[in-house]
């Protein structure tokens, strides 16, 4: 999805940069691109990008955990083993903190629940981090999953639109027609 939308940005005028970690997709070169491999680097890279962007789009799916402790060497497989995790730092929340006047738009995924409890979770995300806007689906729907070439989504304000099954790309365009009229 986040591909989908900074072609569409990009299509629309706008100057992108992309940071990413794990992508299965190939970028177009003509993306500026910063490449991270953990939570924290993905955070410290968006926290010093931010102040010079007029629009914040949130659309990676970034752990909710990390490990709590990192072993130097490999752990014997003869001895039982408890995860210790702890919660990541939350990037959305830190958004508006450092650039007020940035169009937030962030995504809110969840797994086979009610509409009515998808928008709740979407409005939460707008009060909790300030968000402008959320794309938010349920990813347990046929052919709306991780990785899929389609998705249905809710675009979530103050109003809720629907966006029936449809491409990544006209989706994209959907959200970038919202976020036009809103600024």
């Amino acid at each position: 999805m986040g591909l989908a939308l900074a072609k569409e940005a990009y299509i629309r005028g706008a100057d992108v940069k992309l940071v990413v970690a794990n992508v299965s997709v190939e970028i177009p070169s003509v993306f500026d691109v910063v490449r991270v491999e953990t939570a924290g680097e993905m955070n410290d890279v968006i926290l010093s990008l931010i102040p010079s962007y007029d629009i914040f789009i949130s659309a990676a799916a970034v752990s909710d955990f990390e490990f709590k402790k990192e072993y130097e060497k490999k752990i014997d497989s003869s001895s039982s083993l408890f995860l210790n995790l702890k919660p990541t730092t939350k990037i959305i929340r830190q958004i508006k903190k450092i650039n007020p006047d940035i169009f937030l738009v962030g995504f809110k995924a969840e797994f086979n629940i009610s509409r009515d409890e998808i928008i709740k979770c979407a409005k939460k995300q707008i009060a909790d981090a300030g968000t402008d806007l959320v794309v938010a689906n349920d990813i347990s729907k046929d052919k709306c999953h991780f990785g899929s070439d389609n998705n249905e989504v809710l675009i979530v304000d103050s109003e809720v639109l629907t966006i029936p099954l449809a491409s990544k790309r006209e989706i994209a365009k959907s959200i970038f027609d919202v976020i036009s009229k809103k600024m």
